[in-house]
């Protein structure tokens, strides 16, 4: 295609198209890899939740091409369609990454990557640099929606521009093709009100889903050479300025190449929206440090900024959806307390069924003060104190709750993380050398080549056990 034309939708593009390996400083590759390895841990631990599952064979039963894998269901399936899958797994159980000048998870945009890097038979290289490029076109645009978009009640759906812009550099495309397909990705991403998130529906996961889709869906459109608005991002009337954001803002494209936003990315220590999460670290500090009996717990007062207390100071009833009790500060401290950790586990439907789980979060206050409101958005900040029975108080403030850049998880953590999620899908000696190939690959080391070890149900790959209770999926055929 030809060369863009100027303005902001033309300069990520030419910064997206130029993007090369070699160039890319150290810890940028390093960054990447482990949102990468992040991604494919949260994406195999959703993909076990009934939710997702149900979604899964509503596509499925709808057949199509077999391009791209959806991960651990055992079959795959046309390239969108595998992106779509692969999205909601990978965010229902709220354990993805954010960007928090942005307000939104820029991991979005990982589903369509991996679908289309798979399909094109890429280069786990190419798959790091397409992460790149739409990492920093997605959080560009992320922090110039954010905060007027999320302030009139929308979620900023940069990840889907982002994820437009690296399928397009995987399928080859030229800086004048990634603009048309960023431009087609506006018929495809969907405008996506945040209420309609934390309201809890069992049909949540299917926004990150269809972001995902809308990115592959620009990206092959422009392929198959359909031209998409090329002043899609900066036109008076266009994405900017619909979401409360200035068109002109030089944020866009400053610093490009020289300030690397993917650095600014936190990685969850906690399973659950970003809000909670100075909660739950207090409440696993203080259960652990003091051995506290919830049983003995009467009242858990948390402090907490005023974001915080209106999105997810919601109550959830036992035995319900996994989804809303990953948006309820209530379940997350109680099951912080009682469990001393919140992962996946703790929405599994024993957990979310457990009167003793429910018993803690019915005694959980929020409220915001204006200390707490002074330190954000720079800060999350919170501070809980837990009441005892007996009247013993244990108090614990967060500033910064773990996976900040300014207080990271460091590569054990990480990678646990990631173990923990795959190993009962993969088997542990696949999940170790797939954690491996991510962090550290060689430089020949295919896309294929992790899927093989990832995905031991499709035919060709390493055998590995099934989890406890379930029997692996095959093909039929």
């Amino acid at each position: 295609m030809s060369e863009p034309d100027t303005g902001a939708t033309a300069a990520l593009a030419r910064f997206a198209a130029g993007l090369r390996y070699e160039d890319l400083p150290d810890e940028v590759v390093a960054k990447a890899r482990a949102l990468l390895l992040d991604f494919f841990g949260t994406a195999l631990a959703g993909g076990r939740v009934p939710e997702v599952r149900a979604i899964t064979e509503l596509v499925r039963a709808r057949g199509g091409r077999p391009e791209a894998t959806v991960l651990g269901a055992g079959f795959a399936a046309p390239v969108t369609d595998a992106a779509y899958l692969n999205g909601c797994a990978a965010d229902v159980l709220e354990h993805q990454d954010g960007y928090r000048f942005g307000g939104f998870h820029p991991s979005h945009a990982l589903p369509a990557l991996l679908a289309v890097a798979e399909a094109t038979g890429a280069g786990l290289r190419d798959l790091t640099v397409a992460a790149v490029a739409a990492y920093e076109v997605a959080n560009r645009i992320g922090r110039v929606l954010h905060p007027g978009a999320t302030a009139a009640g929308w979620f900023p759906i940069a990840a889907g521009y982002g994820a437009a812009a690296g399928c397009a550099r995987l399928l080859g495309l030229d800086a004048g093709g990634i603009v048309s397909a960023m431009g087609a990705a506006a018929f495809f991403v969907p405008a996506i009100m945040i209420e309609s998130i934390f309201a809890g529906p069992t049909a949540k996961p299917a926004f990150a889903g269809q972001i995902a889709r809308a990115g592959a869906e620009g990206a092959l459109h422009a392929k198959a050479g359909l031209t998409g608005w090329p002043q899609v991002l900066e036109h008076p009337k266009g994405l900017v300025a619909l979401f409360r954001g200035a068109p002109g803002d030089p944020a866009l494209t400053a610093g490009l190449g020289e300030e690397w936003t993917i650095l600014e990315v936190h990685q969850k220590r906690f399973a659950g929206c970003r809000h909670t999460h100075g909660a739950a670290q207090a409440c696993v500090a203080i259960a652990t440090e003091h051995d506290l009996d919830p049983a003995e717990i009467a009242d858990v007062d948390v402090e907490t900024y005023d974001v915080a207390r209106v999105l997810v100071d919601r109550t959830v009833e036992p035995g319900g959806s996994a989804i809303p009790c990953t948006l309820s500060l209530p379940y997350v401290a109680a099951a912080a307390l009682v469990d001393r950790d919140v992962t996946g586990a703790q929405y599994a439907p024993d957990r979310i069924a457990d009167p003793l789980v429910h018993r803690v979060a019915a005694v959980v206050r929020i409220h915001a003060s204006d200390r707490m409101n002074a330190r954000y958005p720079e800060y999350t900040a919170t501070r809980v104190t837990v009441t005892t029975r007996s009247g013993e108080r244990y108090e614990r403030f967060v500033d910064l709750p773990a996976g900040d850049r300014r207080a990271p998880l460091t590569r054990d953590e990480l990678v646990g993380k990631f173990l923990r999620y795959v190993a009962p899908v993969a088997g542990e000696g696949n999940a170790d050398r797939a954690a491996g190939l991510l962090l550290d690959p060689p430089a020949d080391a295919a896309v294929a080549d992790l899927l093989a070890l990832l995905t031991p149900e499709l035919p060709g790959s390493p055998s590995a056990s099934p989890p406890p209770g379930e029997p692996v999926a095959r093909p039929a055929g």
